[in-house]
């Protein structure tokens, strides 16, 4: 069919809105995504925070979505529905943020990977079957979005000193679920068993632990290997332009 009129007007305003080069993954690249999880006071949402604004100064523009933790408060920890729900939120900003150009960087306080393992916690606990547990994990780990995961780590910190980081500006005693020495041997032991078992089909993970990493050591470590991170792709995009 011939183009009418109006569809000859509404062709020349896209193409003063240049919508090619807005939305078009070959004009304008997707931000470089990375996802810290782990287990509680090993230092990664302080790293986060940190390196958003070290990243900023550097002249990146640089997000941090709310962490899930923080964004759902109305289901209760001690159920898996929780988890499912904070990875559901996390993915989604993942998803929509992937198909967008507004950020450079996206720093991620727990994420797809962050999912998977919790799952195996549920599963330890027998508040998930096995055949629960394998198909919220399948979904977590889609293609559609892990793919987008420039880099992951898994933060670990031994339990003891991570109960004393708790405690150096907690101005009460009571401790959560899962923020007990017992508790955060098995999140632990967990991370290190979803390492052994992702680390073979997803390069970008790496596990971290910053038990005897003083906080500036900690920092520097992440923005180093975040730098790397992002210095490879450069490069593989490079390679492949200059393939064409």
């Amino acid at each position: 069919m011939q183009p009418t009129r109006f569809d000859e007007r509404a062709d020349e305003i896209l193409k003063y809105l240049k919508t090619d080069v807005r939305y078009g993954e070959h004009f304008l690249p997707r931000p470089f995504f990375v996802e810290l999880t782990g287990s509680p006071d090993s230092g990664k949402s302080t790293t986060i925070d940190k390196l958003y604004h070290t990243f900023k100064d550097l002249g990146f523009k640089t997000f941090k979505p709310l962490e899930g933790a923080e964004a759902i408060q109305h289901i209760p920890r001690t159920t898996p529905l929780y988890n499912i729900r904070t990875a559901q939120y996390a993915i989604a900003q993942l998803i929509d943020l992937s198909h967008s150009h507004t950020y450079d960087l996206v720093l991620f306080d727990r994420c797809a990977f962050d999912g998977y393992y919790w799952m195996m916690y549920w599963l330890a606990k027998g508040k998930l079957a096995p055949e629960e547990a394998e198909l919220y994990q399948d979904y977590f780990l889609s293609d559609f979005w892990v793919k987008n995961l420039d880099a992951a780590f898994f933060v670990v910190c031994d339990p003891e000193i991570a109960m004393r980081r708790n405690q150096e500006d907690n101005i009460s005693n009571k401790i959560g679920e899962t923020t007990n020495p017992a508790n955060l041997k098995v999140l632990v032991d967990r991370l290190h068993q979803a390492y052994r078992e992702l680390s073979p089909k997803f390069p970008q993970l790496e596990v971290v632990d910053t038990s005897t990493m003083p906080k500036k050591d900690m920092i520097q470590y992440f923005g180093d290997k975040i730098l790397s991170a992002m210095e490879a792709k450069v490069m593989r995009e490079a390679k492949a332009q200059t393939a064409k």
